[in-house]
């Protein structure tokens, strides 16, 4: 890794430490704040719903927004909006809830593009796999950094004490992000028009007809659905199931997204050294469906070392898959359109996001089982791992 990479590493690593921890408020927190909002804890897959349902559709429409401002302005955008979620969040009302979801939505959606535009400027080709997921290692440690942090200033200082910190720390983060504009930001197209067609339809269209990118495109759908499921109820499901407090159940959150931090970089470079991400990525997929069963069905009689042992297993696949996906998006991707193709596929990601926690809670409310939702989420990756490992031998990734 040359040093004309530190810099931009840096830079997108921390923002997407700070956006991701943000998103993860709600969920580390929901135990507390659904008694004040009056609704039941597993509710908290609506709010991830909405989440990322908005983070799919502003992450579409982030390839005119880089071109236009440029992907550091972008990226300052996405940790003010985050901060506005914390603040609204922390209004304790349903509204605000609703807002919060909104505007976490519309901060993680462009962040991903914008920060793929800066690597793939300064990225080479024999090491795009290691650095992406090194910058994506950012995803598990914000989440590892909220599940730990915010449980003690929610028990220190309240529920709300946590939001607003959590808010603080993303303004003043935006702030120090200006000098480094002139650096990032050189690039600007000021003719870049906006409009829904060249916002949304245009880009989805381009990675619609490019075979590769679409079919890549679904395996992040079926992927991301059940990190989704592990971010945003692995803390209400050890606390209905188990018999560990809020404080135990952080740390083993903080656990799986650590080890989704070391996978990131572990198949990353696997993928770089062996040339074969697509085998990477179908072994992922088993691997994770296999992990979310077993936690799904064994938790609850596993003492706690063997349940950090299993949450290690679990985040160390189904939280480390996005760092070769996101450099198989930067190789396909036509010249200086990685941003944009990045934003356009993760209209598939975000969905897989919104669409199984959704069905996740509902099946928790019919049943009253995380554990059958648990088995649900690992359904969509157990099927397209299995079609993937089929068509491994053969050049690209193959249609799940």
């Amino acid at each position: 890794m040359t040093p004309a990479i530190l810099l931009p590493l840096a830079t997108t690593l921390a923002v997407q430490v700070l956006v991701s921890g943000s998103s993860l408020t709600a969920a580390v927190l929901a135990a507390l704040i659904a008694p004040d909002l009056g609704v039941p804890a597993a509710t908290i897959g609506y709010y991830v719903a909405t989440l990322y349902a908005f983070a799919a559709l502003s992450g579409v429409a982030s390839g005119a927004m880089i071109a236009r401002f440029g992907p550091l302005r972008v990226m300052q955008s996405g940790l003010v909006l985050g901060a506005v979620s914390a603040l609204c969040l922390a209004t304790a009302t349903l509204p605000g809830a609703l807002l919060a979801a909104i505007a976490g939505g519309c901060s993680i959606g462009p962040t991903t593009p914008a920060s793929s535009a800066i690597l793939a400027r300064a990225t080479a080709a024999s090491n795009r796999n290691f650095v992406f997921s090194l910058k994506q290692t950012g995803v598990p440690g914000g989440f590892m950094l909220a599940a730990i942090g915010l449980p003690q200033v929610a028990l220190a200082g309240g529920w709300r004490a946590a939001a607003l910190a959590a808010a603080g720390i993303l303004l003043a983060a935006a702030a120090a992000l200006g000098p480094l504009r002139a650096r990032f930001d050189d690039r600007r197209e000021a003719a870049v028009r906006f409009s829904p067609r060249a916002q949304f339809v245009e880009p989805l269209q381009r990675v619609w007809r490019h075979v590769e990118l679409r079919n890549i495109s679904w395996a992040s759908f079926a992927y991301s659905g059940l990190q989704g499921s592990l971010a945003g109820f692995l803390i209400v499901f050890l606390l209905h199931d188990t018999a560990l407090d809020l404080v135990a159940a952080g740390v083993v959150l903080a656990c799986a997204q650590g080890a989704g931090v070391a996978g990131r970089v572990v198949w990353g470079l696997l993928a770089d050294r062996t040339g074969k991400p697509g085998t990477v990525l179908a072994g992922l997929g088993l691997a994770m469906a296999c992990c979310a069963a077993f936690m799904a069905l064994a938790a609850p009689s596993l003492p706690f070392a063997l349940l950090i042992a299993a949450a290690i297993a679990f985040g160390g696949t189904a939280m480390a898959w996005n760092g070769v996906y996101l450099g198989e998006i930067a190789r396909l991707a036509p010249p200086g359109r990685a941003g944009e193709a990045t934003g356009a596929t993760g209209l598939f990601t975000f969905g897989g996001v919104a669409f199984v926690p959704t069905v996740f809670t509902a099946i928790v409310t019919l049943a009253d089982s995380y554990a059958a939702g648990y088995l649900f989420a690992a359904l969509l990756p157990a099927f397209v791992g299995g079609a993937l490992l089929r068509g491994a031998r053969n050049a690209g990734i193959p249609a799940p």
